[in-house]
């Protein structure tokens, strides 16, 4: 019995929001298809390109962002110099776009990188990027699974 097996496309809705994983790796676990990968970097990969994403964050991204930082709906408010009810407000939009300040939104995406990547290089880079305010659109986020292998 072939226990292991690679999907071209695969979506993933465990973060909160649709991510496809192309050529994903899966293991059949107690006769149930799983993702074979290592959730570590998987997080680490989607935070990344959500900070370059080019398109508004979402609510259910911000409350990836917020729980990956083990960030209460206070302190988050706090770092980003923001109310509290704001951050909720945001987070109820769910797969919609948080219409949050755009001086905001970048201050989220240089801290995810701040915090991850930590060169000053990476940093002027993504603020270069972020110049343009970015626009709400359709968009899929993709990530190639060499990426983010187990």
């Amino acid at each position: 019995m072939k226990n292991k097996k690679i999907q071209k496309k695969y979506i993933d809705y465990g973060l909160g929001f649709p991510v496809t994983i192309l050529n994903a790796p899966l293991i059949k676990v107690r006769n149930t298809w799983a993702l074979d990968i290592n959730y570590n970097k998987y997080q680490e990969s989607i935070l990344i390109l959500l900070a370059y994403l080019p398109s508004k964050l979402t609510g259910n991204e911000l409350r990836f962002i917020r729980h990956y930082f083990e960030m209460t709906i206070r302190s988050f408010a706090e770092r980003f110099s923001v109310k509290h009810p704001a951050v909720v407000k945001w987070e109820k939009k769910a797969d919609l776009a948080t219409s949050m300040a755009w001086t905001t939104e970048k201050d989220i995406r240089l801290f995810i990188i701040d915090q991850l990547i930590k060169k000053p290089s990476e940093l002027q880079k993504l603020y270069r990027a972020l110049e343009e305010e970015a626009k709400i659109s359709d968009r899929v986020i993709k990530i190639d699974s060499e990426q983010i292998a187990a």
